[in-house]
């Protein structure tokens, strides 16, 4: 296609924006931080470790015997960037350690009761706060689409602490909680914990696309300016 000067000029400025707009978009999609997965929203927090010895707020054990945790499924690649709950603990500082284990499937457990196994993708440690809240240990990893667990607990990779995962939070959904107990091995565990992972989610195939679009467009802008 023949163009004037003038012509040639307009389209390769509406070719340059529409690039620019693509490769913005396209990495905002990639930059953006979003939740992965939670299996619950969160409860009140402030609770005192008292009340959970009294019962008067419910927790599940997170001790070097005892560990709990959670099964999720991704549907498209994911990179994490932090993991996490909602804990109580005896004393403030105390450490537990968090880990993501792939599974072969929905209804598979952890290869190992010490998780030394290769099916472990990345641990971290989180360290409590004076009362329940919130806490979050920063792991990143690649996951792939499929089937993982997160799970938390004491005594390996230099956790220490002792505490218990609230059990006032509401479920989202129908999670499907496992965890570890001494003499009685892996197994389903009670609902209503709240566990978070926070990363991004990597876009799919179509997102490839853009990419080729955008270096396509620059493309003919360059041989536009040199006709």
């Amino acid at each position: 296609m023949n163009l004037h000067k003038p012509q040639r000029l307009a389209t390769s400025r509406l070719l340059i924006f529409v690039a620019a707009s693509a490769s913005i978009a396209m990495t905002a999609n990639l930059a953006a931080a979003a939740t992965i997965f939670e299996s619950g929203t969160l409860g009140p927090t402030g609770v005192e470790w008292q009340d959970i010895l009294d019962q008067k707020v419910l927790g599940e054990n997170v001790k070097p015997n005892a560990f709990t945790g959670v099964r999720f499924q991704l549907n498209q690649p994911s990179i994490t960037s932090k993991v996490g709950g909602h804990f109580a603990g005896p004393s403030p500082n105390a450490i537990i350690f968090s880990a993501i284990i792939r599974l072969d499937n929905e209804n598979d457990f952890p290869d190992s009761v010490d998780l030394s196994t290769p099916d472990v993708l990345g641990t971290t440690l989180l360290t409590f706060t004076e009362l329940s809240d919130e806490i979050f240990g920063d792991l990143t990893v690649s996951l792939d689409p499929g089937w993982y667990a997160l799970i938390f607990g004491s005594g390996l990779f230099g956790a220490i602490g002792n505490g218990a995962a609230l059990l006032n939070n509401t479920d989202i959904g129908s999670p499907d909680y496992i965890g570890f107990m001494s003499g009685i091995g892996w197994g389903h565990r009670l609902p209503n914990k709240r566990f978070v992972i926070d990363g991004i989610v990597v876009p799919e195939p179509p997102g490839y696309t853009v990419t080729s679009i955008v270096f396509l467009l620059l493309l003919l802008c360059k041989t536009s300016f040199r006709r």
